[in-house]
C-alpha cells in the first residue's frame, strides 16, 4: 500500500492537482475471484429482505461496530442532508462554465430542482417536493450549506488544468449484490479525473468532513473497491485522493490489489456485525 501527500512548497490547489495527474502504469481489473467470493459472502450474510435495504458506504462500514442496538433513524431532508447533492451539482455548473460562481450556481440548481418538481410532480419524500414546501429560512440554510460544499470542492483543485478530463458530480457508483439486491455497496466520491483516455486510467477525488483518522485509508480503499465492482470492464482507478477541506489535509491512496482485498474484508465484517445487531434488536 502506498500513500502520498501534496508537495508543501506549492499552493495547495496546484499541489493537489499535481498529485492527481501524476502518471502511473495502468492497473489490472479487479480480481474476478475477489468479486465472486465477495458476492457470495455478502449474499450469505444478507439480512432478510423485509427488514429493509442495506446501503454499505464507507461510513457505514467503518462505523458498523460502533452502532448501538437501537432501531436506525429514518432519513429526512435537511440543510445538512441536501448540501452534498446540491453542492456537487452546483460545482459541476461552475466547472462546465454554466455558472460564474458557487452562489449563483446553487441558486440556479435549487430553482431547477423546484421547477422540475412543479412540472413533473414526484413522490412527497423527493428532494424537489421538500424544497417546494421549505420555508424561506430553511431555503436560506440549504443555500448556505450547498455553497460551502461547492466552494470546498472548487477550491480543492486547479480545475482549469484538468479541463475536459474532469467529471464532477456524477452519481455515486452503486453495486447491488447478486442474489441479494437489497444489499448494495456505494462508493461516495465527488469527481473522476481521466488520466489516459486510451488506457482508461483515472483518479478519484473524494471530499470528506472533519479531519483524517486512522480509518481514512479504509474509506479510500472502499471507494476503489466499489469502482472495481461497478466497472469490471475497466482497470481499477489509479488512485483515490481524499481531501478534508476543514483541516486542509489531503491523502492520496495509490490503489493496489492489497487495498481492494482489505476493503472487501471490511465490508464482510461490517455486514456480519450489522446482522448480529439486527438479531439482537429482534430478540429484544
Amino acid at each position: 500500500m502506498k500513500i502520498r501527500y501534496p508537495a508543501s512548497t506549492l499552493p495547495r490547489a496546484q499541489a493537489v492537482t499535481d498529485l492527481i495527474v501524476t502518471p502511473a502504469p495502468p492497473l489490472e481489473r479487479l480480481d474476478p475471484d475477489l468479486r465472486r467470493v465477495l458476492a457470495s459472502r455478502l449474499a450469505a450474510l444478507a439480512p432478510a429482505r423485509h427488514l429493509g435495504a442495506v446501503r454499505l458506504d464507507s461510513y457505514t462500514v467503518i462505523h458498523a461496530h460502533d452502532q448501538v442496538t437501537e432501531p436506525p433513524v429514518l432519513f429526512s431532508w435537511s440543510p445538512q442532508t441536501t448540501k452534498r447533492i446540491l453542492g456537487l451539482a452546483s460545482a459541476q455548473r461552475v466547472v462546465a462554465g454554466i455558472s460564474a460562481n458557487p452562489t449563483s450556481a446553487v441558486r440556479a440548481e435549487i430553482a431547477d430542482v423546484v421547477a422540475r418538481a412543479h412540472d413533473h410532480p414526484t413522490r412527497p419524500g423527493a428532494l424537489g417536493s421538500w424544497l417546494c414546501e421549505a420555508p424561506f429560512g430553511v431555503l436560506g440554510a440549504v443555500t448556505s450549506e450547498a455553497v460551502a460544499y461547492a466552494t470546498d470542492l472548487l477550491f480543492s483543485c486547479a480545475w482549469d488544468r484538468l479541463g475536459d478530463d474532469a467529471f464532477v458530480g456524477r452519481a455515486d457508483p452503486i453495486w447491488a449484490v447478486p442474489g441479494a439486491p437489497w444489499v448494495a455497496l456505494r462508493g461516495r466520491r465527488d469527481a473522476t479525473i481521466l488520466l489516459d483516455a486510451e488506457e482508461q486510467t483515472r483518479a478519484i477525488v473524494a471530499l470528506r468532513a472533519g479531519r483524517p483518522t486512522a480509518s481514512s485509508v479504509t474509506d479510500l480503499s472502499h471507494v476503489a473497491l466499489v469502482e472495481g465492482m461497478t466497472h469490471p470492464d475497466l482497470p481499477l482507478p489509479t488512485r483515490v485522493v481524499g481531501i478534508w477541506p476543514a483541516t486542509g489535509k489531503t491523502i492520496c491512496l495509490e490503489v493496489s490489489k492489497e487495498a481492494t482485498q482489505r476493503a472487501a474484508r471490511s465490508v464482510v465484517d461490517a455486514l456480519q456485525t450489522m446482522r448480529k445487531q439486527g438479531a439482537q434488536r429482534h430478540a429484544a
